[in-house]
């Protein structure tokens, strides 16, 4: 099959390289030029944003199946302009994408529908923001409302630092913010795949993070299987139909950072796609053929062919590491970098020994102190 990749970000060359791993007779192209060596696919140059070039490119050169990570690419309206044309794409309408790219389309939907989220507010005026947080209670959560270029969210344990990360925000012209309550739990990152009428789960991961590092485990151990089927059903089934009466069927995955409490839940953001290092964290674990299941999910299927989308029993661990940071030898873990980042993951029946094999690893490549700031932060988690 000839496949084209629009996008330019290391989900994407991970992307390629996976289904050139399953199926190594696909021919691949990708709009990306510089991120990577591998010549197992054939770079394009075309800017990822320039939907009626890649329209040309798939039509003159006989593309059968487009999949998209380029989030420039879909608020452009990548698969609006595709689906006239009718050629097969994987990503969300633009219009549909909203909701992972606007808080305030997030939270207003979240509670039209009546999905559980920290109470909030949305503000265009600084001086009513600040107001708002004159009133409220604290630790609180404020960050900007469009999230596609910059994603500033940030906790402000005082009513002082919360009025200057206010005022930082409205000074760099972001017409909104978003302010909402802190609830102290971890979050769990949660992603689904759906055609727009029907919905799967694929996985939920933890992360820990800090200036020198990201640490990523999963499956979450704190995220029972009822728990996911109560959020599928009373969350991510709501939002999809409400979707579909505005902007079309929503077809793609669609992450949620939720926070679990007790015998319930709360979403906080939604996103389109895989984030960060969940992806390689995830093909770690699949037991699919990824390129059917995607193309599937374009045809309108997922519900025809899936009960349920089949990983491995093993629990995955992964270290994303400022490359600055590091002095990398040859290893046997699944490994990506980018410009900035180092990224390692290790698979194993149990997460402890998953971890453990990594963490040694790691113990060898990186400066002690940074060892040891991994170390400190990963006992907190697992005692959390």
């Amino acid at each position: 099959m000839k496949i084209l990749i629009a996008g330019s970000d290391l989900n994407a060359i991970m992307l390629a390289q996976y289904i050139k791993l399953q199926d190594s007779t696909h021919d691949i192209y990708i709009t990306s030029l510089d991120k990577t060596e591998d010549t197992s696919f054939t770079p394009i140059n075309i800017r990822e944003n320039d939907v009626n070039s890649i329209c040309d490119f798939v039509k003159y050169n006989q593309i059968e199946f487009t999949i998209v990570t380029s989030q420039l690419a879909i608020i452009n309206g990548i698969a609006d302009k595709f689906k006239k044309e009718c050629f097969p794409i994987f990503a969300p309408f633009a219009e549909a994408a909203r909701i992972t790219y606007f808080n305030s389309i997030a939270k207003k939907i979240m509670y039209k529908l009546k999905i559980n989220t920290p109470k909030f507010g949305i503000f265009d005026r600084e001086n009513l923001a600040i107001d708002y947080i004159r009133n409220s209670k604290f630790p609180i959560v404020i960050g900007n409302d469009f999230t596609l270029l910059t994603r500033d969210t940030k906790v402000y344990e005082t009513f002082s630092k919360a009025k200057l990360g206010l005022q930082k925000i409205f000074e760099n012209n972001n017409e909104r913010v978003v302010i909402e309550s802190y609830i102290d739990i971890e979050p769990i990152y949660l992603y689904f795949i759906t055609d727009g009428f029907n919905a799967l789960p694929l996985i939920s991961i933890e992360r820990n993070k800090s200036e020198n590092f990201s640490t990523l485990t999963a499956p979450s151990s704190k995220l029972s299987e009822e728990m996911i089927v109560k959020i599928l059903k009373t969350a991510v089934y709501p939002l999809l139909d409400d979707i579909s009466k505005y902007a079309g069927n929503y077809t793609g995955v669609i992450g949620l950072k939720t926070k679990i409490y007790k015998d319930n839940f709360c979403i906080i953001e939604f996103y389109n796609g895989f984030q960060e290092y969940d992806f390689q964290t995830f093909l770690s674990l699949l037991n699919e053929d990824l390129l059917k299941l995607l193309y599937d999910t374009t045809n309108g299927c997922l519900a025809d062919n899936y009960d349920y989308i089949k990983l491995n029993d093993n629990y995955s661990y992964t270290i994303a590491l400022n490359r600055k940071e590091i002095r990398p030898t040859g290893n046997e873990f699944i490994e990506s970098n980018d410009e900035n980042k180092y990224i390692l993951t290790n698979t194993a029946p149990t997460l402890n020994y998953a971890r453990k094999e990594l963490l040694d690893y790691i113990k060898t490549i990186c400066n002690e102190n940074i060892y040891k700031e991994i170390i400190n932060i990963e006992k907190k988690a697992v005692e959390y």
